[in-house]
């Protein structure tokens, strides 16, 4: 994976490139989509980390449940079923709920033609740049006057303190533009801000992948989300991935994946009847919140 370290020791290799190798670093540049690299333009090939959330006890969750069970049957206390009047009939069902984060960056190096106004002397009335000797240009007027070098020789030029200057037209600028972001998702496809800093926190978080999880867990419902992984390369895509607003030509054109990781929330789903009636607490199985 592509570090901090080694995008800036590639701008270096840029900086202390020769003239004759800047000039072959532009003839074999080309336009946004043909110098594609990085891991975001092929997604699947882009492997998902998978963690999950250590639960807790199933005795302690059902504690929780049973404290809460008759206030499913009537908001007001007096009117509630009694405690031994709530029945079950299946144990609680437990469910993993899918969150993701996905982290990445994109970085252009690039080149763009460009003209410079470089402010000169009073004193000077001739200047020689690789080989051609440059106009000046008087900039005293609302449009500047530029004045040949006849004219300048023989005073002909009015003296002023407005300064002169020369243009460098067709120059070719190297270039260089990033961004990063990271976007949060949960299983409906929302951005949710709360869940990401619930597991930006101290969680008791374990690194699996899908099989080793199936066998810890045999009886756990994975609730299925509504994005895939292309669905989450392409979002991070349209945030971050911008072309230059002016170039002449794309030298490195880098869509990075830095991380692509889904967050299993574990809960218990318990069904509870009075009188034929059914009703289902869910309740988170890590901080023992009710969740409906």
């Amino acid at each position: 994976m592509l570090t901090e370290d080694d995008r800036f020791d590639e701008i270096r290799k840029l900086l202390d490139s020769t003239i004759s190798e800047f000039q072959s670093l532009f003839q074999s540049a080309s336009g946004f989509e043909e110098t594609r690299i990085g891991n975001g333009w092929t997604p699947e090939k882009i492997d998902v980390e998978v963690y999950y959330v250590q639960p807790r006890p199933l005795n302690e969750i059902t504690r929780i449940a049973e404290a809460r069970k008759r206030s499913l049957f009537g908001r007001v206390a007096f009117l509630r079923p009694r405690v031994e009047d709530v029945t079950s009939s299946a144990p609680p069902k437990f469910r993993f709920t899918p969150f993701w984060r996905i982290k990445g960056f994109h970085e252009c190096f690039y080149f763009r033609g460009n003209s410079y106004r470089v402010p000169l002397p009073d004193d000077v009335i001739a200047v020689e740049v690789e080989g051609r000797v440059r106009d000046l240009v008087n900039e005293n007027t609302a449009e500047p006057k530029i004045v040949n070098l006849t004219k300048r020789i023989l005073g002909q030029i009015m003296h002023d303190s407005s300064g002169k200057s020369i243009r460098l037209s067709e120059v070719t600028e190297l270039a260089y533009m990033f961004k990063d972001s990271s976007l949060f998702f949960n299983a409906d496809g929302k951005e949710d801000l709360e869940a990401e800093a619930f597991f930006e926190g101290n969680l008791p978080l374990s690194k699996i992948d899908m099989a080793d999880l199936n066998h810890l867990f045999p009886n756990a419902e994975i609730v299925k989300g509504s994005m895939t992984k292309e669905d989450l390369v392409r979002r991070l895509h349209s945030l971050t991935v911008k072309p230059p607003a002016t170039f002449s030509k794309i030298l490195n054109n880098r869509f990075q994946v830095t991380e692509l990781a889904e967050f299993l929330m574990p809960s218990y789903v318990f069904e509870y009847y009075w009188k034929g009636l059914p009703r289902k607490l869910e309740i988170h199985g890590y901080t023992g919140a009710i969740l409906s």
